[in-house]
């Protein structure tokens, strides 16, 4: 079986857009990494195709770039983080019978909790990457991975 699909999870941000209207998560979230990702899916159209987008919410848990939202500010703690893990395990492990190539999960310290046991779901065959460092060295990373200059 060939892989082509791949996978980016990607913690919520901060920043919004203030529409008081439901707007699909991947317009309500403004931060820097939503920025580089709406950019790949408008230059990239083909590549964009196989990408599968899923966003980690403090306040609706793992969700897919198009569920709409009002808008809301929660930020994710520790407690709220391990409240969501049994609805992101059953999520994840439903988003992995997708067969994905790659995953990139590009989250903070907090949100990256949820999935902390989650990782013996991922298929052996399926390349994994976590994002660190400071946003800025996350946004170079996720860019390279949406434009597949990894090294």
């Amino acid at each position: 079986m060939e892989y082509k699909r791949r996978l980016l999870i990607l913690s919520c941000s901060q920043r919004k857009h203030t529409s008081a209207d439901l707007l699909p998560a991947i317009e309500r979230y403004n931060g820097p990494l939503f920025f580089v990702l709406r950019r790949f899916l408008r230059e990239c159209r083909h590549e964009a195709k196989q990408l599968d987008v899923y966003i980690l919410s403090a306040t609706y848990g793992l969700i897919p770039k198009n569920f709409p939202i009002p808008l809301y500010d929660e930020k994710m703690n520790l407690p709220r983080a391990i409240e969501l893990q049994p609805q992101v395990k059953t999520t994840f492990s439903s988003i992995l019978e997708n067969n994905y190539a790659s995953i990139c999960f590009v989250l903070g310290k907090t949100y990256l909790k949820v999935f902390e046991d989650l990782h013996n779901l991922i298929p052996n065959l399926t390349q994994s990457i976590v994002a660190h460092g400071p946003i800025g060295k996350k946004q170079t990373q996720l860019k390279r991975w949406l434009w597949k200059i990894l090294r």
